[in-house]
């Protein structure tokens, strides 16, 4: 009965266990929470720019990033190795079996010139170490809590590419934009020059202004050239993080950065609340301390004895020797190191070196992430009022002053200094107000980031865009 259960026990030891997979945590700007978020949020609605090549929008991104991101795969593939390395402990160690010929005579043996009689063993050799002294469980444990640590720090390396996807995102559409304001600022330029040529020809005395607006004419044709290479700069460091082979038919960035209406603000204390519930790299230093500790536990139960239980028929061959019969006997051995110098000391001692060192690394990381969070709601504060107070009115005071020098130029009343003055005033106030929605757009997602949540989320114009508005002929 006992031997029945004993081999019942071993046989089940020889199936392969379930590969152990921890519980996936919630994917940034992905997955979303199933508890609704504690700030009032307003869904997003993404302009439709016409153009003739294949339109990228940020949800695309952001779902290009999650699938075909080579970091991520890579991270992903860490993940599987560490799943590898849990299977790998939960295994039970294997048997071993040991066959063997002794005392074979190599002179004549008989009756009268006895020796051996020579002998043939078959013994198989149990571990039981692994069960006496719970190496596997311990094993087992400290593995499992791998996986959770290698989940935790694929969640936010997801976290983080995908951040900076969007971040890149927005880079590329400010780019685009510029572009456009750039080809809009020479067409003018060049609608200057004409008017400079028909006043030279009333007066000779403006042939100067002719050459000194073809000047500003050759500088904004540089500046083209210039926001186009910033331009396809910005796209190829997006197609590189979303993962698009380097063959990739050309895109364009579809969106617009145009503010109908911002999420509203939050302070520290709120940011830090919720970021300590979601931030994937704080989970993962967490389940660090209880990864190290139980890795302590389980180097421990290592520097136990080696334990086994061999077991065998024995078949001696002597009745031409002696003139008995052969015997059938039977072997049973326990085997067992001693472990009186090697007792594991020297990766007990690693173990529980990394353990408080993981403690200290929690603390190193609490303190990173509240300083991001803070730098965050600081750069959201800052975005959020440089797209509230100053830049509309700014704005609207540019283009009326432009308006009323070029008008004054055409007939005569204005030099051309002042009607590039103007000129240039006004596309620096786009250009700076283009550049504060950008920064508005991306402190919102770094926000976002840092807490490891959508927790707010503005929305876009559909009405028209500030460089449609910067560039719609004057009146």
């Amino acid at each position: 009965m006992r031997c029945g259960l004993f081999v019942a026990f071993m046989l089940m030891g020889c199936a392969t266990p379930a590969t152990y997979r921890a519980a996936t945590l919630p994917r940034y700007l992905t997955d979303e929470p199933s508890v609704a978020a504690p700030l009032p949020v307003v869904a997003i609605a993404i302009a439709t720019p016409s153009s003739a090549k294949p339109d990228l929008t940020l949800p695309d991104v952001v779902r290009e990033c999650v699938l075909n991101n080579f970091r991520l795969k890579v991270g992903a593939e860490r993940v599987k190795q560490i799943e590898g390395d849990s299977l790998t402990e939960s295994l039970i160690p294997n048997c071993q079996l040991t066959t063997d010929a002794q005392l074979i005579p190599i002179t004549a043996v008989n009756f009268d010139n006895q020796a051996g009689p020579p002998q043939f063993d078959a013994l198989l050799t149990v571990p039981i170490d692994w069960w006496l002294f719970g190496k596997r469980v311990a094993a087992r444990a400290a593995a499992r809590l791998n996986v959770d640590v290698a989940e935790a720090d694929f969640a936010d390396q997801l976290r983080r590419e995908v951040a900076r996807s969007v971040d890149t995102f927005y880079d590329a559409l400010e780019a685009d934009e510029f572009v456009k304001l750039a080809e809009e600022d020479l067409k003018a330029l060049q609608g200057l020059e004409l008017d400079a040529i028909e006043r030279g020809k009333k007066d000779p005395k403006a042939v100067v202004e002719e050459k000194r607006v073809k000047l500003a004419v050759l500088d904004a044709q540089r500046e083209l050239r210039r926001r186009r290479a910033a331009a396809e700069t910005s796209k190829a460091k997006l197609q590189s993080l979303i993962g698009r082979p380097t063959d990739t038919p050309d895109f364009n960035v579809k969106g617009t950065l145009s503010v109908k209406q911002a999420a509203p603000g939050i302070t520290v204390t709120q940011a830090w609340e919720l970021a300590l519930q979601h931030r994937p790299d704080l989970r993962a230093a967490e389940r660090t301390v209880a990864a190290t500790a139980a890795a302590v536990t389980r180097e421990r139960s290592r520097g136990k004895p080696q334990v086994s239980i061999s077991t065998g028929p024995n078949y001696q061959y002597q009745q031409r020797i002696t003139g008995f019969r052969n015997a059938l006997l039977w072997t049973v051995a326990v085997n067992s190191t001693l472990p009186f110098t090697d007792r594991n000391q020297g990766r007990i001692y690693t173990a529980e070196a990394a353990a408080r060192g993981s403690v200290a690394n929690l603390g190193a990381i609490t303190a990173d992430g509240r300083a991001e969070v803070e730098q965050a709601v600081a750069e959201y504060t800052e975005a959020l009022n440089g797209i509230t107070k100053d830049d509309v009115d700014s704005l609207r005071i540019a283009r009326e002053v432009r308006i009323t020098i070029l008008k004054s130029y055409r007939t005569g009343e204005r030099d051309l200094l002042d009607a590039l003055d103007a000129e240039r005033a006004y596309r620096d106030r786009v250009r700076s107000t283009l550049g504060n929605l950008t920064d508005y757009w991306q402190a919102l997602n770094r926000l976002n980031a840092a807490v490891g949540l959508r927790i707010l989320t503005a929305q876009e114009s559909e009405t028209e865009s500030i460089l449609e508005e910067a560039t719609r002929p004057d009146k």
